[in-house]
């Protein structure tokens, strides 16, 4: 589920910039992966490692998803805001609020796919991550190829979204035993406060993350954005990996906390991080011979041609995927340990930094300036981040028994 998920994530803007050009690719790829993912932020509220580690039920399914309702009404809020206000009338904006309703179902179907894991069915998690995306993802297809329209295409995988999540996600929850949906008096208040510093850490990460993409669109062309988000694709490839290891062992990570089984805890972490650095050395030494002409046939001849003068900036963003990865993990760890507010404090200090470092790079240096920004920031975060575990690991009163 989680290959498909990303693979669709990387590889969509690569065939509507084949089949419709540069242009239209930079639009669908701002809307579907920069603006898109930010608003899945709001959607999500940092809420799936709440539920998914709430292994003594505080909060029941009901809770959990009329929460999840709330916060998708707020997405559209902020969806509604953007699009009025910061972009202009015709195709991009249009495209932007389907995307953005597509990102927004999916945020709401991660309130389920949550469920399944925690009730111990995570292949239910990964079957309907996989039918929803293959289904929406094919219409999309489907009206791209046979319409050329790229509206019409969004429009469709919007509407394939709402109908495999009634048939993914609704359908096979009710046929679980033992899943609580009565809503108790304060359970907004109650999960308000465990997921706020979730939620702003996660929405700032992001923004972080995309700190530079977001500056390319500002400030230089479509097909530019198109080439610069082209050369993230072999990031998405290392923290597709990472995940297929972290997110499982979520519940594993807090079960050693809670038993205060530090030797465990510190064992597990160090095996992914291995796996991380590993990941990415083989990224980087693949990018260095194959990144170029790999990229050039999934986007076409014409965008291949602007690829080839960005090796180097290919390079530096696939190192910050790869910092992106282990901040990840770190980011887990702090949860489980119930650090929020040092995750809060760290983005917000990153925020900053980010635009500054985005802005300037960008408007001065172009594309370079941009990877240059996302990697010294991912770097810059990994740093803190590893330092506020360390400092959590050694004050945690649940592994004060152990050394």
């Amino acid at each position: 589920g989680s290959f498909i998920y990303a693979l669709t994530s990387m590889l969509l803007g690569a065939v509507v910039t084949r089949s419709l050009g540069a242009a239209a690719g930079g639009i669908f790829f701002f809307a579907f992966s920069t603006f898109g993912q930010q608003i899945f932020i709001v959607a999500y509220f940092g809420m799936r490692p709440v539920q998914v580690t709430d292994a003594g039920e505080q909060g029941t399914f009901g809770e959990y998803r009329a929460f999840r309702l709330l916060s998708c009404a707020a997405a559209v809020l902020a969806t509604l805001f953007y699009g009025f206000l910061l972009t202009v009338p015709g195709e991009a904006r249009t495209v932007l609020f389907l995307t953005a309703g597509y990102k927004i179902l999916d945020g709401f179907a991660d309130c389920y796919d949550s469920e399944f894991q925690r009730q111990g069915r995570l292949y239910l998690a990964g079957k309907s991550n996989a039918f929803r995306t293959l289904g929406s993802v094919a219409l999309f297809l489907l009206l791209l190829f046979t319409t050329r329209s790229l509206p019409a295409a969004c429009l469709a995988a919007l509407i394939g979204q709402a109908g495999m999540i009634l048939l993914c996600c609704v359908a096979p929850l009710r046929c679980l035993p033992k899943v609580r949906t009565e809503l108790r008096r304060g359970y907004i208040r109650r999960l308000f406060a465990k997921s706020r510093w979730l939620f702003l850490g996660a929405f700032l990460d992001l923004y972080i993350f995309a700190a530079s993409k977001y500056a390319v669109n500002r400030y230089l062309t479509a097909a530019d954005n198109s080439y610069y988000t082209t050369i993230f694709i072999p990031t998405s490839v290392i923290n597709l990996m990472s995940n297929f290891v972290i997110r499982p062992v979520l519940t594993l990570l807090s079960e050693a906390r809670e038993a205060g089984r530090k030797a465990v805890f510190l064992s597990t972490v160090g095996k992914i991080t291995a796996l991380i650095l590993g990941l990415t050395f083989l990224g980087t030494l693949a990018a260095w011979f194959l990144g170029i002409p790999v990229l050039s046939l999934l986007v076409g001849a014409e965008a291949g041609k602007a690829l080839k003068g960005l090796r180097t900036e290919l390079l530096l963003v696939i190192l910050g995927g790869g910092f992106y990865a282990l901040l990840n993990l770190l980011y887990y760890c702090l949860v489980i340990l119930e650090r929020q507010r040092s995750i809060f404090l760290i983005y917000v200090l990153g925020t900053g930094l980010a635009w500054v470092s985005a802005e300037f790079g960008v408007r001065y240096r172009g594309l370079l300036g941009g990877a240059l920004s996302y990697c010294g920031m991912m770097a810059l975060l990994t740093l803190l981040f590893a330092a506020a575990t360390l400092r959590a690991l050694r004050q945690d009163h649940k592994f004060k028994g152990e050394a």
